[in-house]
């Protein structure tokens, strides 16, 4: 008797699961800083794409500025952090050339000083990929913070 009203509550709990969203289904990530190679960086995006990303360098020669997002993607580290991953297309330096940007960051917690975690790949190439990438720029955001809700 009991097993027939265990097993309907099973069911209807292993289908709530698997077409409720994980707990790493995060829709917004930004961040200010500076970066390991001591460049500027102001970002925002959203996961329906829509957002900003500025990138200077230390000397200012290389500054790219990004309009959209072609992807957003979010989920988990090994450790538990959230992480977003975005490239995109609509990216163009001050002279007018396009580049393309893949990017990834990790929010390691507050206050978020030299603890969070930015990864940067730029390519005149599309999809970017570590083969075709002209410049890049990986390690902690310094004075500033990664925000992943």
């Amino acid at each position: 008797m009991k097993m027939r009203r265990i097993a309907p509550i099973a069911v209807f709990v292993t289908a709530f699961m698997l077409v409720t969203p994980t707990a790493w289904a995060f829709d917004h990530v930004s961040g200010v800083g500076q970066t390991r190679r001591s460049a500027s960086l102001g970002f925002v995006a959203t996961s329906d794409r829509t957002g900003e990303f500025q990138y200077t360098s230390e000397s200012g020669a290389f500054s790219v500025h990004c309009t959209r997002y072609s992807s957003f993607e979010s989920s988990e580290t090994k450790k538990g952090y959230p992480k977003v991953e975005l490239t995109a297309r609509k990216c163009f330096r001050k002279n007018g050339k396009q580049r393309f940007l893949w990017a990834a960051f990790i929010d390691r917690g507050e206050p978020g000083i030299v603890l969070d975690i930015g990864r940067m790949r730029w390519s005149r190439e599309w999809p970017v990929t570590p083969a075709n990438t002209v410049r890049k720029d990986f390690g902690r955001i310094d004075a500033g913070n990664v925000q992943i809700l």
